[in-house]
């Protein structure tokens, strides 16, 4: 005979394709799995605006980069714009969304659930042609045979090589690993939620003096319901009320909700500022805490989806010459002051052409604008070794006149003597 949990893990199996029997208890919220007395799953998390915050600046910024396929011949890189990936990645993984919108989608279960998951469609050369997000309860990982596949709802099973995930370290859900600091954060809410839902009076008792009848606790109860919310109370004789409830100020309802969400950002790695959390910064290390959300938590996460395309959307024989690359250059990118400078000192230094720059700030070419210089008199590079001759001839024959002149000098102090 079935037991209660199992029947429930059939109906929830039956619904969404995958369980944990170890978890099911918790998700289905049958118990209450935090130390508060709250309990938090993936979606009820979201209700927390931190979680809600964290969430879309990672998965809005990664999904804004644009992902690129690039070709390397020699010593030349150029977008394999002809590649059948290109499209799928840079601007219509399917028919019915766009890229951003997917990749949001695939950053935003990986984030959530600990991986997200994706299925690859593929012609009979073997190239893809269109990407699908499947949701995470619908996947289920599997070894069958000594082989990883997986079996998705519907669709039966699915093997690796058509299968894209997106995966955080540990493959584990970070709102189930940190489920308690978030159901601590959830019941702060809900505490400030009941407090002024009850017109911010704390809930108490009304304790008589001497024993009471039913009838008079009856009457009593009956007269402090019909009562004006409004105005003031008026007990009868003999009668004190007594507050259970701890006034917000009294609990640090203000600064404990500040720390929990401090908590929920260093769980995500998000500093507080991007996600509008009082925090430390000041005027000067705003820009500094933006390049540091960029290298250690935004890079990271395109590292992972880079090389998960480069495994499954470029075929083995086609690489290392073609690759993936999330373009990074906005989130570095500064203000208008630091970029004109980089900009200077690159020119100056001939790595880039002023079309190069031009491009990248949206600008279209200008006549000549192709040619790299370097800082001295802005030459082209070409004639560098020219110059560099004439220089060293000029230098030849300023040494030759300084010795004639004073060859000469030398002769007309002996005439003279």
């Amino acid at each position: 005979m079935a037991t209660i949990l199992e029947r429930l893990g059939i109906q929830k199996r039956a619904r969404v394709g995958k369980f944990d029997s170890a978890t099911i208890a918790r998700e289905l919220g049958v118990f209450m799995n935090t130390g508060s007395g709250v309990t938090v799953t993936e979606q009820g998390a979201l209700a927390l605006s931190t979680v809600y915050a964290c969430i879309y600046r990672i998965s809005s910024t990664c999904a804004s980069l644009a992902l690129n396929i690039y070709q390397r011949s020699g010593r030349e890189v150029t977008l394999a714009e002809s590649h059948p990936a290109f499209d799928l990645c840079r601007y219509e993984p399917n028919g019915y969304q766009t890229a951003y919108e997917f990749w949001e989608a695939l950053y935003t279960q990986a984030l959530m659930y600990g991986v997200g998951y994706a299925m690859i469609t593929r012609d009979n050369r073997g190239d893809a042609t269109q990407l699908d997000i499947l949701h995470y309860y619908d996947v289920e990982p599997k070894i069958i045979a000594g082989e990883k596949v997986y079996v998705v709802k519907d669709l039966g099973i699915v093997r690796p090589e058509n299968m894209l995930e997106l995966a955080n370290h540990g493959r584990m859900s970070p709102l189930r690993m940190h489920r308690e600091n978030l159901g601590l954060a959830k019941a702060v809410q809900d505490y400030g939620a009941e407090y002024f839902g009850n017109g911010a009076r704390p809930t108490g008792i009304l304790a008589p003096e001497q024993p009471m009848k039913a009838e008079q606790l009856a009457q009593l109860a009956k007269s402090w319901k019909e009562s004006s919310d409004a105005g003031v109370k008026l007990l009868s004789y003999g009668m004190k009320y007594q507050a259970l409830t701890i006034p917000p100020d009294e609990a640090q309802f203000i600064e404990t909700r500040k720390f929990q969400a401090e908590e929920i950002c260093r769980i995500f790695s998000v500093p507080p500022d991007l996600v509008q959390v009082p925090g430390q910064s000041t005027f000067n290390n705003v820009e500094q805490q933006s390049i540091q959300f960029a290298r250690h938590t935004i890079t990271p996460w395109a590292v992972r989806l880079q090389q998960e395309v480069d495994r499954k959307l470029i075929q083995s024989f086609q690489r290392p010459q073609i690759y993936s690359r999330h373009d990074m250059t906005d989130l570095y990118r500064g203000d208008m002051a630091a970029r004109a400078n980089f900009y200077t000192q690159m020119l100056q230094a001939g790595v880039v052409s002023i079309n190069e720059v031009r491009m990248k700030e949206d600008m279209n070419p200008v006549t000549g604008g192709d040619v790299h210089t370097v800082q001295v008199n802005q030459i082209a590079l070409e004639y560098f070794g020219q110059y560099s001759e004439k220089l060293a001839h000029e230098s030849a024959e300023s040494s030759g006149m300084e010795t004639q002149e004073h060859n000469g000098n030398n002769d007309t102090d002996n005439d003279n003597a």
